[in-house]
Formats: structure tokens, sequence, C-alpha cells
């Protein structure tokens, strides 16, 4: 592979030449510091963008063009990580040198921008028509989320943390404040978006990049207010003593979330060491300590699973059970942490760890979404290339592990239950 980045003034492009694809992606990324009020509308503003244009008016007139570009994907997605925030304009397509048509490569690059240069607006208002069809998009997702035990219980577990984290906002919002989003403030946060956001286009493929960047640059006129790049980081606040949050719910099961904060550990602890350590203790499925623990030997809850959230430098555990095990399950919870500060694990079941991590990234080598991803964050924040990350894995000692371990501090435990139980007591 062979990696370039070009400074074009107000964005950069950053080339990954590979021949191991017979597909290209490109991802066009805006990024800007998390700001809670407008994740929301910067959410409905990447859908919008991408359900229709000037001319294109309709979902379904992007679609037949798509496929006439021999079905090629293109979407907008937006995602927050850490403190920061990201609105990505993702477009695939089959590499050139399989089309025989002279202008396919031109008409397939060129047209992410012929969409974002030319929003369906008139007189400083997006369409009415296409507002309510994405708006009512919203309302569901949004909803979705709160059908979710899980999901439900991950991001309250994480408001009551506290509220003015980062790590607690919604990228979705509320489903009370779409009100507020009208298509005359959607046209001023699409030019927000342009002049107050970083900018950053990223293409992997077996194409010819000198051109591709000449595309780029003919068709994307970006023009921005220069602004530095946050970091990735949150620093949420370690609390002297863990608060306990128990809440009443709709759901049959229970759910119990414990969230642990990260504090000291350097760069390659957190990027290499701590993955390791959490395949041991919960991420590496039935062989997982804490699944051993509550599952096999103790048969005390349906599932449980780690988040592993780097940049938010959080550990959150997520357990769905019935209410009589919780007691139990936050007490085992706290034994294992205990046993990983002791470094009660053999030195099989690390190299067991190392093993099968080492195993899952070469794996991501042969995808170009995962290798695209790795850049991304190598340039937002200096993670090691795959390669790098491998030779550091194998390196890992069970000392690192314990620093890990260590460096774990219990923040909130948060409790969900059925209604009908009356909660937990």
């Amino acid at each position: 592979m062979e990696y370039k980045k070009i400074n074009c003034e107000s964005y950069n492009i950053h080339t990954i030449k590979t021949d191991k694809f017979k597909t290209t992606r490109m991802e066009i990324i805006f990024s800007r510091e998390v700001e809670k009020e407008k994740m929301q509308e910067f959410t409905f503003l990447s859908d919008i963008l991408t359900d229709s244009s000037k001319h294109f008016q309709r979902r379904k007139d992007i679609a037949i063009r798509l496929e006439e570009l021999y079905k090629a994907i293109f979407y907008g997605t937006t995602n927050k990580v850490g403190n920061l925030f990201t609105i990505s304009f993702v477009l695939e397509f089959i590499n050139p040198e399989y089309i025989s048509e002279d202008n396919y490569f031109e008409e397939i690059l060129s047209f992410p921008f012929k969409i974002l240069n030319n929003p369906r607006v008139k007189n400083k208002e997006f369409d009415i028509t296409n507002y309510n069809i994405v708006k009512r998009r919203m309302e569901d997702e949004i909803k979705s989320i709160k059908e979710s035990s899980e999901k439900l219980a991950i991001l309250s577990a994480l408001q009551n943390m506290d509220p003015n984290s980062p790590s607690s906002f919604k990228v979705l919002g509320e489903e009370e404040n779409l009100k507020n989003i009208t298509t005359s403030s959607l046209y001023e946060t699409y030019n927000d978006l342009f002049m107050h956001s970083n900018c950053d286009i990223f293409i992997i493929g077996n194409i010819n990049m000198d051109k591709a960047v000449k595309i780029i640059k003919d068709n994307f006129k970006y023009r921005v207010i220069k602004i530095k790049k946050p970091s990735l980081l949150v620093d949420n606040k370690i609390k002297r003593k863990p608060l306990i949050v128990n809440k009443e719910v709709s759901f049959v099961q229970s759910t119990l979330v414990m969230i642990y904060n990260l504090k000291g550990l350097d760069i390659d602890l957190k990027n290499v060491a701590f993955h390791v350590f959490n395949y041991i203790f919960a991420s590496g499925g039935i062989q997982a300590k804490l699944y051993q623990r509550l599952r096999v030997e103790n048969s005390l809850c349906y599932s449980v699973k780690s988040l592993y959230l780097k940049y938010d430098e959080l550990l959150v555990i997520e357990v769905s059970l019935d209410k009589k095990n919780i007691k139990m399950a936050e007490k085992l919870i706290k034994k294992c942490v205990k046993e990983m500060i002791n470094g009660n694990y053999s030195q099989d079941e690390l190299n067991d760890a190392k093993k099968n991590l080492v195993f899952s990234l070469k794996m991501a080598n042969d995808n170009n979404v995962s290798i695209l991803n790795n850049y991304i964050f190598n340039q937002f924040a200096h993670l090691p290339l795959i390669d790098e990350r491998i030779k550091l894995i194998k390196k890992v000692t069970k000392e690192d592990l314990i620093k890990c371990a260590k460096a774990l501090k219990l923040n909130t435990v948060y409790v969900q239950c059925p209604s009908d139980n009356g909660g937990v007591k």
C-alpha cells in the first residue's frame, strides 16, 4: 500500500493506493469538536443532503443514477468519538479498469460533490417534502433506541454519570427537539458545516490517484475558516464514591451497567495493551473472565459484554439478567477486576488473547473499510497502523495488563428493572 497526503489549502486528500480490492471507497469527512445542541441538526443535514439535490429531486432519482453508475453506493452518516464529531459522506464504486465507458471515472468521482454543492434549497430553505421525509426517519430511529433495553441502559448510564460530558451526548438527539429544526435552520447548518469544520477526504483503491486528486479539486471548491483540530480525549472526572442509580423501565428483563474510569495510562497501553486486557477480562467470548464467572459458573445472566470507549477513557460493562441476580453479578464483576489487578490468569490465556487479536487485525488488512478507518484514526488520533499494532500486541506483557487493571476506577453503577418489580431496593 502506498499512502499520500495532499494539502489542498482548505481540506486534505489522503490517498491509499492498493491492488487488493476490486472496488474503491471514498469518504468525505467534516470534523469538529462535539457540540451537544448541534449534533442532531448535523445528523438531520447529512440525511437530507443525500436524499435529494437540485439535480435529483427525490431519493429514487439518486438511486437510479447510482444504479447507472454500476451500482455505486452513496450515503451520509454522523458519528461521535470521544470529543470529536464527524459528518461523513461515503462513496463506493467499481474500479474504473473494469468499466469500458471512457468518462466513468470522472462521472463517479464528481457525483458526491455535485450532490453536496447543490442542495435542494430555495430562498435559503430546504425543500419541505424532503424535510418531512427525513424528519419521520429520524423519529423512527430515535424510537428504535428506546425500544432496545441494552442501548437505552448504556445511554442512560452515561447520562447519569455526567449529563454535561460529551460521552453522554446523543448523536440522534431527543425526539422532542426535532421540532426546533426547520427548513431554514438546516440551511444555516449547511453553511456552518462548510465554513466551520475541518475537512479530510480519504480514498482507497487501485485507481489513478493523481487523476482522482485532480477530479476532486476540480469539483470541490471548499471554502472554510480554518479551525484547530480538537483533541479526541474527554476528561471524565473520577468520583470519590461511585454513583448508584436504580431505574424502573417497561422491559421484561433487567440490565446492569457498570462504568469504570481509565486514568493514567500512556498512549501505547490505551491503544494496544488495554485491548488485550479487555479480551481476557470481558470481550473474548465464552473464555472471558466475566462470561465464565457470571454465566458459566453461576448462571446469573443472559449476556455480558464490555464497551471500551478509548477516547472517553471509560470501560462500560453491560449485563442482561434477572433482578434477583443483580447484587451477585455486581460483586463478581468487582472480584474479576481484583483478579486482573493481581494477574490471576495464565500465560496461556495471555498468549491466546494476543493470538486472537493479531488474527483479527490480519483479517482487517483484507478489508478496505477497516484499512481506511485505520488511516483515518492514524491521522486524527495517531493510532498506529495495522502492521505496527500487530508488532506491539506481540510485545504486551502481564505487567502491562496489571497497569491497565490498576487504572480502573468505578464511576457509576446503573440498574434498570421492570416496573412491575418495583425497581431495585
